[in-house]
């Protein structure tokens, strides 16, 4: 993500915005380009946008778990998601079937008007590319990377955080990592607004009211 910021060469500074783990990827991205040695690339980043940011690069942290649960993780990392059976589970995870179960009947989208065959298609077609299983169990059988606690106070930048509030994956208000404690940490602004009744994916369930309170927010910055 960095070096294709660098890349674009934009005339004007980036407003970076990530889901969920790609939200945790967004403040890895500003912390990068925010911690710089050259002023150039300190000024390519100007904002952040978050929705519904996850707490680490997989839902595996050892020090996040009782003891009791650790085993349990160890057997997933490495048995379920090791080279012996990992190929199995990832082709029945990423099946038509196995996906719009977990989007129907998990609450990831509270409003499922928007579960449709175009995005049934757009999930699923990155897990046919070449690499696709051992991208997918590097990413949930490897370590969870920094949380974002630990990434909020080096930036200072203004952050906006648009959270689903019916989020059953990332709540909100719960869990090792809730998104109401992220402004404790932050440096720069940071504004929390939660969007109720909504789930795990705020951009794409309600794309309006993203789309303008963004844009409230953007003319601020």
């Amino acid at each position: 993500c960095v070096d294709f910021i660098k890349a674009t060469n934009a005339e004007e500074p980036w407003v970076v915005a990530g889901n969920s783990i790609g939200g945790l990827v967004t403040l890895g991205v500003s912390k990068e380009l925010q911690s710089a040695s050259s002023k150039l690339d300190r000024d390519l980043i100007k904002a952040a946008v978050l929705f519904n940011c996850a707490g680490g690069m997989s839902g595996f942290r050892y020090e996040d778990v009782p003891l009791f649960v650790k085993p349990i993780l160890w057997f997933v990392q490495n048995i379920v998601l090791g080279p012996q059976i990992g190929g199995s589970f990832f082709q029945n995870f990423k099946s038509r079937e196995n996906v719009e179960a977990i989007l129907l009947q998990q609450g990831v989208y509270r409003n499922t008007t928007n579960v449709d065959d175009y995005l049934l298609e757009l999930l699923l077609e990155p897990g046919d590319d070449e690499g696709a299983k051992e991208v997918f169990m590097k990413t949930f059988g490897g370590p969870p990377g920094p949380t974002p606690e630990s990434i909020l106070p080096s930036l200072d930048i203004p952050i906006l955080a648009l959270w689903g509030g019916d989020d059953p994956w990332v709540p909100v208000d719960k869990g090792m990592h809730p998104g109401i404690d992220f402004a404790t940490y932050a440096k720069g602004p940071f504004q929390l607004q939660v969007l109720e009744g909504v789930g795990h994916c705020p951009h794409d369930e309600s794309p309006d009211e993203v789309n303008k309170r963004m844009i409230e927010w953007l003319d601020k910055v």
